[in-house]
Parts: C-alpha cells; structure tokens; sequence
C-alpha cells in the first residue's frame, strides 16, 4: 500500500465527512414508555402471592372432599391425593406466569447517542489501521 493508496483512501473518507449521505434515522423516536419496573414487581408478587395460597387450597380442598365424599379411603390415599393436586396447582401458576411473560411486548428500543466527527481529526486517525 503506497502513498498513492492512502492518499486516495483519504480523500474518499474526507469527502464522505464533507458530504454525509441522505439516510434515514433507522430509530423512531417515539416517546419512551415509563419504567415498568414497578408494574413487574407486582405481577411478580401476585404471582407469588398464587402461588402460595392456591397449592394449600387445593391440598386441604381435595383432602376434605375425599374424606367427606369417599369415607372408605384410607389416609395414605388421600393424602396422596391432595398432593398430587398442589403439585398441580404449583405447576399451572408456574405455567401461567411464563405465559404472560411470553406475551409480554418487548421493550422500546433506547434512543441512539449519535457521535459527531470532529472535523479537527485527521481522515487516516478515523479509518482502523490495517497491520502490514
């Protein structure tokens, strides 16, 4: 790579600072949506919230309705029963929570910080040196 080459590799990079292309801005700027932060941690608690009551309302629900409704079972059965539907019930709020985080739009994107050239610089200093 002589002078000649650099010479004319400056002059292009001088001449597309002097001239920048008419592109359009590829971020909309839209108004930023405020932080959701807040409304994340209360889904996030009423989750939590479910997904303590409801497996104990399930276990002592079915447990008692198998012991008024099926008096002949025994214990072991019931209770087998019972927890079996709060695993359930533990697996579905689990599953619903993941759910409404797959349908959860994703955020906007950040306004881009565009950096300006300083016309100072030298054209070579912005091009990345290739190694010989």
């Amino acid at each position: 790579m002589g002078k000649k080459n650099r010479r004319q590799q400056a002059e292009a990079v001088a001449a597309a600072i002097d001239d920048p292309p008419a592109v359009a801005d590829p971020v909309q700027h839209c108004p930023q949506e405020e932080d959701t932060s807040t409304e994340v941690f209360l889904w996030l608690l009423a989750y939590s919230v479910l997904m303590f009551t409801l497996p104990f309302l399930g276990f002592y629900g079915v447990r008692s309705w198998l012991q008024e409704s099926f008096p002949h079972l025994d214990i072991f059965t019931v209770n087998c029963w019972s927890v079996l539907t709060a695993v359930l019930v533990v697996n579905l709020v689990v599953a619903m929570y993941v759910l409404k985080a797959f349908r959860e739009k994703p955020p906007p994107p950040l306004e881009q910080v565009q950096q300006d050239v300083d016309e100072d610089e030298e054209p070579e200093a912005i091009e990345p040196k290739k190694e010989q």
